[in-house]
């Protein structure tokens, strides 16, 4: 599906949501139902170690489903204390093609909401100068544009922001160069870049 089709498309969702967000929700393909028990029926987070992937963009979705499905990120949530995962992985690598383009397009024309959570003035400040000089030029309005195709990071959970950028620093998930030369942040500089993402969404 062209890019084009899925904007058109989040177009067309949005006007059926205006009408009723019931209607959506139980128009919801079979497949979802693998989903929700962590990230619920309308795809938005209420635990702090799971992202919200209601509205994080289509094509991003189908991307992180076919990386999970090769084994090439994280498969549960390793890392976690509070959160116990399924394996991503074995999910989607026995699903059909169809199934995982009905839970990508599914989700990510689903309004996106942030997390319920409170960020540090001064280390936000400090993660827009990190933000700014590394990675504005992919995650554009400071992280909140889903049709970057970069998926949305203004708003998520700080604690599985800062894990993931732990995931990435360790080369435990697939990036483009340039960003693995950029995610070798301290740990400091990870709370701050989290912080400016939270501060971000709200």
């Amino acid at each position: 599906m062209s890019t084009i089709r899925k904007h058109a498309g989040k177009f067309a969702l949005g006007a059926l949501l205006v009408a009723g967000f019931n209607i959506a929700v139980a128009q919801a393909p079979a497949a979802v139902e693998s989903c929700t028990g962590c990230h619920n029926e309308d795809g938005v987070s209420d635990n702090p170690e799971v992202p919200t992937i209601a509205g994080v963009g289509s094509f991003f979705l189908e991307n992180q489903i076919a990386i999970y499905s090769e084994g090439a990120r994280p498969c549960g949530a390793e890392g976690f204390a509070d959160h116990e995962a399924e394996d991503h992985c074995a999910i989607f690598s026995k699903m059909s093609e169809d199934d995982k383009l009905a839970i990508a397009e599914y989700f990510g024309e689903l309004p996106y909401e942030s997390f319920d959570q409170e960020a540090d003035a001064g280390l936000a400040e400090q993660g827009e100068a990190i933000h700014e000089e590394n990675c504005a030029r992919c995650h554009t309005d400071a992280g909140a544009e889903p049709f970057d195709d970069a998926g949305i990071l203004a708003g998520q959970p700080m604690p599985y922001l800062i894990q993931q950028f732990e995931t990435y620093k360790a080369g435990e998930r697939w990036q483009p160069e340039s960003m693995a030369e950029v995610m070798q942040l301290s740990e400091e500089e990870m709370k701050a870049l989290a912080n400016f993402y939270a501060e971000a969404g709200q």
